[in-house]
């Protein structure tokens, strides 16, 4: 019998095994300890934090890339190669097809960069988090100094909480709105 084809309905029936974390906790230490003490500062200064990824379940990762790079054209749907564990067909048998059906998963998974099979969030040392405030942050930095920051007033567009968090040892990556890591990939 024929694994279901890629598509939403493989997506209903199926996503919810390979689930993602949005936990503070399941990322890997130190990264861990500092993206704690850098949130808790945070919400000390009077900011509102919203954790929407930790670390993300290695064959979700799979799952999201190749969606996205048969949906794009990227990669051709007979040449995905099998993901241990996961029953998926890819190819509908007519690529316009195929494309659809990993489009759909595209938009359920709510996918708007290219996934990486090596992002930092599989190795628990990335989050993704939405930060804002209204008035003035006043957040201790890493060396326990308050800092007053005004607008802009969120975690994507404020440079110097970018800086602040630096010294945390949580580095914001520029390119993507709510992503914070190890090194700023």
């Amino acid at each position: 019998m024929k694994p279901p084809l890629s598509g939403a309905s493989w997506w209903h029936a199926n996503q919810a095994k390979y689930p993602n974390s949005e936990k503070v906790a399941d990322l890997e230490k130190p990264f861990r300890d500092n993206v704690a003490k850098f949130i808790q500062a945070m919400k000390d200064g009077g900011a509102s934090v919203t954790v929407s990824a930790t670390r993300r379940n290695e064959t979700r990762a799979k799952l999201m890339h190749y969606s996205w790079k048969v949906a794009k054209g990227a990669l051709l749907p007979e040449k995905v190669p099998a993901i241990p564990g996961v029953r998926i067909q890819w190819d509908h048998g007519n690529l316009a097809k195929s494309k659809k059906g990993a489009q759909e998963m595209v938009d359920l998974f709510q996918i708007a960069y290219e996934p990486s099979l090596t992002s930092l969030h599989i190795k628990g040392l990335a989050i993704d988090m939405t930060i804002g405030w209204t008035g003035t942050l006043k957040i201790r930095d890493a060396a326990g100094k308050v800092q007053e920051l005004g607008a802009p007033r969120s975690g994507e567009a404020n440079t110097k909480l970018h800086a602040i968090g630096a010294g945390y040892k949580v580095v914001k990556l520029a390119s993507d709105p709510p992503h914070w890591s190890v090194d700023g990939r």
